[in-house]
């Protein structure tokens, strides 16, 4: 594992990160569709539940990333429009983003059938113990 990493997600985190960036993903089209229609368009205490039962989950996922206290789930007190929708998934899409490019990473020990190393998920259960970079700093002497 690297040095500078503490917390690795495990097997389930990534399964996790898979099907809830795929609803995501869902609901952010919709939410697209509807906030051109009318931007300000308030949501209902069902749709607010939807996004929220996706968002949930995700706020837990990331709470190891430093962009996990910019993650706001919907509340239904504040009655949030379309457009609000729009700017809070979108939020949780560069934070999986990030999420993604931390954790999704080459392994040189990870090989394709041309002998290149691959990308991978650096999960807890089977953590990539040295990366390119830690590679090419010992071939330097």
């Amino acid at each position: 594992m690297n040095k500078n990493q503490n917390w690795l997600p495990t097997k389930k985190n990534i399964n996790d990160y898979s099907l809830l960036k795929d609803m995501l993903d869902a609901q952010r089209q919709e939410f697209d569709l509807l906030s051109k229609k009318k931007s300000d368009g308030q949501l209902n205490k069902m749709k607010i539940k939807m996004v929220n039962r996706v968002l949930g989950p995700l706020n837990e996922l990331l709470k190891s990333e430093s962009s996990h206290k910019f993650l706001d789930t919907l509340s239904e007190d504040d009655m949030p429009t379309d457009s609000d929708v729009v700017l809070i998934i979108s939020q949780y899409e560069k934070a999986l983003s990030n999420f993604r490019d931390k954790y999704f990473i080459i392994d040189i020990n990870y090989k394709d059938k041309y002998g290149d190393a691959r990308a991978r998920w650096n999960v807890q259960e089977n953590p990539i113990l040295e990366t390119d970079d830690d590679h090419e700093d010992e071939d330097v002497e």
